[in-house]
């Protein structure tokens, strides 16, 4: 929450406002919230439409990160199955390259099997390229879901970028620009394009 505060406080409607004239007090609300200090008077609507924003903010940023670590989540999960499918991949490998000295050694030594041992080489050829074709795939999926992730995290900086420029202080309009850029990003993560 620190780290949210200070980009708070980064914003274009905080400096030269009363940043001297507040303090923070984080054991009030959800969020903490701006109280005066005394040096002078501030108007009790000013501050309470400030501490508003404020709370807008600090909900939009938590709600990102959540989806942030969500976004982490899903990504460590995928490189973990990955990380399996190559290993398998080269276990299979090290398999065929058996299989194939294997045959070779018998096609030496047996000269009148030749015809049986090709159809398992074929057979081997054939599992080699079915995994082959698993690995290009997988491959591909990869490619597909960073495409999607990169699309996700476009959608939340695009969603954030907004939050940082609204100083007209309509939360409802800001509210239902966060839903819909959240379906979007919900829809993106499914494997759709954004409406």
């Amino acid at each position: 929450m620190d780290k949210c505060r200070e980009e708070f406080e980064k914003q274009k409607y905080w400096i030269g406002l009363f940043r001297a004239d507040v303090d923070f007090d984080m054991t009030l609300g959800k969020f903490g919230r701006y109280v005066s200090n005394g040096s002078r008077r501030i108007d009790a609507m000013y501050l309470e439409s400030f501490n508003e924003k404020w709370e807008a903010w600090a909900n939009a940023w938590q709600h990102q990160q959540a989806k942030v670590e969500e976004l982490k989540a899903t990504i460590k999960g995928n490189h973990g199955r990955i990380a399996e499918l190559e290993r398998l991949n080269r276990v299979k490998a090290q398999a065929i390259i058996d299989l194939h000295q294997e045959i070779t050694e018998l096609k030496a030594s047996h000269h009148g099997e030749v015809i049986g041992h090709e159809v398992h080489f074929k057979k081997i050829k054939q599992e080699r390229d079915e995994l082959q074709a698993l690995y290009t795939q997988q491959g591909i999926n990869m490619l597909k879901l960073q495409k999607r992730v990169d699309a996700a995290l476009k959608e939340t900086q695009f969603a954030l970028q907004y939050v940082e420029e609204d100083m007209r202080g309509n939360h409802e309009f800001l509210k239902m620009a966060m839903i819909r850029t959240f379906k979007a990003l919900e829809q993106v993560l499914n494997g759709g394009e954004p409406k």
